[in-house]
């Protein structure tokens, strides 16, 4: 009697601590973002100016400290007239060397989600920090998908479970 009381007590304790994570974890889709994605936590929304060669843009993004890693996801729209004149996969490459300009490159590998076009890759820093990365680029915007963290944060399984979560939506009609 006693080992059936202590097996149902593990069991009820693993449901609750189950319950517990699964409860953390919120379906995000921020207005305007055109996506959505689970993340273990509510985000805080952040709009952050970016300049780059005298010109400024928005850049919005959607971040979640957890323990052991920080989830980032973010989109930032461009010009018609630069999105027109590149092709993705170069827009993506120029993204991807903005990511890891003094770090150390890893792992990268072509991906898509429906017809838009990203890359998968892990930047590891000095410092020991391992940002693992998805970009991808759809209707002149670009989203970046990132966590960081200790080594082996990229094969993490809520690492894969935020990347593959992520999905592009439309837009509604007003």
């Amino acid at each position: 009697m006693r080992r059936f009381f202590v097996i149902w007590s593990m069991c009820v304790a693993l449901f609750f601590a189950g319950a517990a994570a699964a409860q953390g974890w919120t379906p995000v889709s921020p207005e305007g973002g055109r996506y959505r994605i689970d993340m273990p936590g509510t985000p805080k929304v952040n709009v952050v100016p970016i300049s780059s060669a005298g010109q400024t843009a928005s850049m919005t993004e959607a971040v979640v400290q957890a323990p052991g890693a920080n989830y980032l996801v973010s989109w930032i729209d461009y010009p018609d007239r630069i999105a027109q004149a590149h092709a993705a996969d170069v827009l993506l490459d120029r993204a991807r060397d903005g990511m890891a300009a003094g770090h150390t490159l890893r792992g990268e590998k072509k991906i898509t989600l429906g017809r838009a076009a990203g890359r998968e890759f892990v930047v590891a820093e000095a410092n020991g920090t391992i940002n693992a990365v998805r970009i991808y680029f759809a209707r002149n915007r670009l989203y970046t998908l990132t966590v960081t963290g200790r080594a082996g944060i990229e094969n993490q399984p809520d690492t894969r479970r935020f990347f593959d979560s992520f999905a592009l939506v439309r837009p509604q009609a007003s």
